[in-house]
């Protein structure tokens, strides 16, 4: 009877026999052996594994996903309890004719994951992985270095499904090499707690995940690039990266002065910025139980930034210019570690410890002129200076506890997480402002010091109980209190040049306590061909604030409650896995800053002040995404569709009035009926010459932005501000072993009304067109080029732009060679002159509106310069392969000097995990 009592599991893993990745949700079936009878089954997860229960016997395992061919296994558990890894084939009918010419399709869809085939967006060999991703349909990298594909911005980068540098994607796209990727995949990561309950918990992120060459998965690939070219431009970038077994160790480095967080891109950017960096990462499965990744990570900038505005009122005949100088310097040291424990088959344990520090130094001075057209007397011009000395110190951990309890499905799921930071600020702030008509002027000089201190922590539980079959529900509790406490203390000049005399208005402690809590019921019913999740949850919130002011009473405003109702529902059909439709809609709840809760002064200069508002309500944002995508095999072509759109209640905003002598006072209030939409299609062929392709995408916007403003001395009306953007994109590529080119244009048509000022509506084009090309000549010399245009038409004067961006540059590629004891060391070496914006036509023009203005900005930035660059790579790979094993673009290899044939080799190496 014991015996008969006991379990035992049957184990295996669940691959695509084309792409050697893992499956995720393949059906397992267990039957009994001697009837077929159905005895229990399972779906594999996210890496394709799957672990089932059954008592000792003998068992026939059918393992299918739809799309494949099925797979049948004898199993006796007396003798043997895994199947091992089981490779599924496509299924040939599904199919049809998929074989493309020796020609790898750019775009494959897979289920959730949208596959780009990086061999198909040609880049230079200095390249690194920011580069790349500008060739990518639907993906943009701002002045800043922000990621987002098809509208959504990237969080975080990883490699072969590990972290990097996850802090901070920009890290990892400005220093990873371009070349050791094989395929970027763009996908929508759900939370650990999502991903192990199965039941989305709203933390859903857009990452960017690398599958790094087979080639170079086992062994050590090093870059180190150095240049230096006029007006003392330099730059110098190093990376390594060593993977042996199931580690990885990564270090990066780079130091520099064009205007890149790294020493490859093209440089560009707002202002100047001189940049010094130093990473490392590490990825590990030191048993099959326990494995961890992490990174540390250290960076100094220093930017000096000059800019002018132009902003116009859409509440008075009145426009403000100005012109700024600042200097920012900025470093920074993070850490951040995952440890991933499997104790057993039931139980999984994740924790991640993050540790940072931040010291800024930061100062500017600026002018400005403000005239109102119909009050002359109340023009006036401004100069002010300002510095800032802080820093912070920030400390957080997440524990997340999973224990399966049957072989059905049933779980309980623990995740408890805390942080706290820790931040002091010294700063000084001047402005002196003269009413140009009347001779008036003020004066406001001070000095501060502002200490942020601020702790949290979350608790969150979820239950989940089969019912039935392919049916779950799930029970889930979450709680989170946020602490947060400003202390400034700020003092004015008493006129002899001494700070000690107390300015009242502006010193104050504000502490905030914010509690909010969440209980839901979720269902959810998994189809071979569709799933949905249907669920519901109260959101009862509270906060409470508390001010301290000098010489007056401390104030303890009362606790103010909120209740939600956070409804949230999934469907996604799958006619297959290259053809799937994802709908979603959730809700969330979204506090006020402490320094918006504030009852008094925020800040001020000597014209304008803003004041916080301890009646904020938390705003609620209801989100609904669609995602369509099919990938069509036949002719390797891809169609996608992307839409979402978001309402919001009790928005949070600045509200602005102005008084009689042209001053302006900010506040925050709530409004409801803000909203934004945003759509785009794309659509990805190859030509019926396979070495063409094209693309098109067409996108568009809605916002509707509702704020209060005065309109020529009247009491605040509220304004809304509709706004509608939409574009086309069209590119034509060209690939062979000698020439590579992709063309292009854009144009963008935005259109601005107001339900108040409608003398303010606008309507503005951007247009623009590109072309890059690669040209491989004889005797290993390469010839690259990409010219940029811009122009746009119904901007203010002054703004108008019609910009020409030309960067080329020629490289010769060889080897340097030298004896090491009795063996031979070859380093591939590329010598490039590259010439940055020939042209001398650059410029920095933005432009943005909302319901209160429309403004305009420029930037400075770095002009033409040229640069010549030493670029040498070392690589070492398991099984012996050299890099004139390696194919390059258009399936060239380096071979010797000369372009005579390459050499002979085996290419080796495996998967690294």
């Amino acid at each position: 009877m014991t015996a008969q009592s006991q379990t035992v599991n049957i184990t295996g893993t669940v691959f695509d026999d084309a792409t050697k990745e893992g499956i995720e949700l393949a059906s397992i079936r267990v039957m009994n052996q001697k009837d077929s009878a159905y005895v229990t089954g399972a779906a594999t997860n996210a890496t394709g594994k799957f672990s089932v229960a059954v008592k000792p016997g003998n068992y026939l395992v059918h393992v299918s996903f739809l799309g494949y061919v099925e797979q049948y296994f004898n199993v006796n558990t007396r003798e043997k309890r895994t199947i091992g890894d089981v490779y599924l084939k496509e299924d040939g009918i599904l199919l049809g004719e998929a074989v493309v010419e020796a020609k790898a399709p750019e775009i494959i869809i897979k289920g959730d994951t949208t596959e780009y085939n990086a061999d198909s967006y040609k880049v230079q060999e200095s390249a690194v992985l920011e580069d790349l991703i500008k060739k990518i349909p639907g993906a943009e990298i701002d002045a800043d270095g922000k990621i987002t594909v098809n509208g959504k911005d990237i969080t975080k980068i990883l490699v072969d499904g590990k972290e990097f540098f996850s802090d901070d994607p920009k890290t990892a796209s400005q220093n990873l090499p371009a070349k050791m990727v094989e395929k970027l995949q763009v996908l929508d990561k759900k939370s650990d707690m999502a991903q192990l309950t199965g039941f989305d918990d709203g933390e859903e992120q857009t990452v960017i995940n690398l599958v790094v060459k087979p080639d170079m998965k086992q062994g050590t690939l090093a870059n180190l690039l150095t240049g230096y070219g006029n007006k003392d431009r330099y730059e110098g970038n190093g990376f390594v990266n060593h993977a042996r077994g199931d580690t990885r160790i990564s270090v990066l480095g780079n130091i520099n002065n064009n205007n890149n967080e790294n020493a490859n891109s093209r440089g560009g950017g707002r202002g100047l910025t001189e940049t010094k960096e130093v990473g490392l990462n590490i990825a590990s499965e030191t048993s099959e139980k326990f494995k961890f990744d992490g990174d540390i990570y250290y960076s100094h900038t220093d930017n000096d930034l000059t800019s002018t505005t132009s902003r116009e009122y859409s509440s008075r005949n009145m426009t403000e210019n100005g012109m700024s100088e600042s200097n920012n310097k900025n470093g920074r040291f993070r850490s951040r570690f995952r440890f991933e424990w499997t104790p057993d088959t039931l139980t999984k344990i994740i924790f991640t410890p993050n540790i940072s520090f931040n010291k800024t130094d930061n100062s500017s001075l600026s002018t400005s002129l403000r005239e109102n057209f119909d009050a002359p007397n109340q023009n006036m011009s401004s100069t002010s200076t300002s510095s800032s000395d802080g820093n912070t110190f920030s400390l957080n951990g997440n524990l997340l506890i999973n224990r399966k309890l049957n072989n059905k499905g049933r779980s309980i799921t623990f995740e408890l997480s805390g942080g706290l930071s820790d931040g002091d600020t010294d700063g000084t702030n001047y402005s002196l402002t003269d009413y140009v008509n009347t001779g008036e002027q003020k004066l406001l000089d001070q000095i501060s010091d502002q200490k942020n201190n601020s702790n949290n922590w979350r608790a969150r539980v979820s239950y989940l109980e089969p019912i039935g079959r392919g049916n779950f529900l799930e029970l889930a509790y979450n709680i989170r209190n946020n602490h947060s406490e400003t202390d400034k203390k700020t003092y004015e000049n008493d006129g002899t040049g001494n700070y000690n005399k107390v300015a009242e208005d502006y010193t104050r402690n504000t502490q905030n306590d914010f509690l909010n809590q969440n209980i839901s019921l979720s269902f959810q019913a998994r189809r071979q061909k569709y799933n949905y999740t249907i669920g519901a949850g109260l959101e009862p919130s509270s906060s409470k604030t508390k001010v301290t002011q000098p010489n007056m009473e401390e104030r303890n405003d009362p606790r103010r409650n909120f209740l939600n109702f956070a409804p949230r529902m999934e469907f996604n059909y799958l006619w297959d896995r290259r053809h799937n439709l994802r709908i979603r809609y959730d809700g969330s709840t979204s506090q006020a800053s402490t320094n918006q809760l504030y009852d008094g002064i925020i800040s001020q200069n000597a014209t304008d002040t803003t004041r916080g508002n301890p009646n904020l309500k938390p705003s609620f944002r209801h989100n609904v995404n669609l995602r369509y995508q099919k990938y069509i095999p036949e002719n390797a072509s891809s169609i996608m569709a992307f839409a979402r759109f978001q309402y919001i209640t009790n928005d949070i905003v600045s509200v602005s009035s102005w008084a009689d002598n042209g001053g302006r006072t900010s506040t925050y209030e709530n409004i409801s009926g803000n909203m934004n939409g945003f759509f785009r299609f794309m659509y990805n062929t190859p030509l019926k010459n396979k070495s063409f392709s094209i693309n098109t995408g067409t996108f568009g916007n809605y916002t509707r932005d509702n704020t209060f403003i005065s309109s020529k001395d009247t009491d605040p009306q509220k304004n809304t501000a509709n706004i509608y953007r939409i574009g086309e994109d069209l590119r034509l590529k060209f690939n062979s072993d000698k020439l590579q080119f992709n063309i292009g244009g854009n144009i963008t048509y935005e259109d601005t009304k107001h339900s108040l000022s409608k003398d303010r509506n606008q309507a503005i084009y951007n247009y623009g067109g590109f072309g890059d090309f690669t040209w491989y000549l004889p005797y290993n010399f390469t010839l690259e080029s990409n010219l940029n245009y811009s122009s746009n038409s119904g901007y203010e004067s002054g703004y108008q732009q019609n910009s020409w961006l030309w960067n080329a540059s020629l490289s010769k590629q060889f080897n340097i060679s030298f004896n090491s004891g009795d063996s031979k060391t070859t380093l591939p070496t590329t010598l490039r002159f590259k010439i940055y914006d020939i042209l001398q036509d650059r410029s920095n023009i933005s432009r943005s509106s909302n319901a209160e203005s429309i403004t305009y900005s420029t930037t400075n930035t770095i002009t033409s310069y040229f640069m010549v660059n030493l670029i040498i790579r070392f690589q070492s790979f398991k099984g012996g392969a050299k890099r004139a094993d390696m194919p390059e673009e258009g399936g060239r290899r380096y071979g010797p000097p000369g372009g005579g044939p390459p050499g002979g080799g085996r290419r080796g190496g495996g998967p690294m995990f």
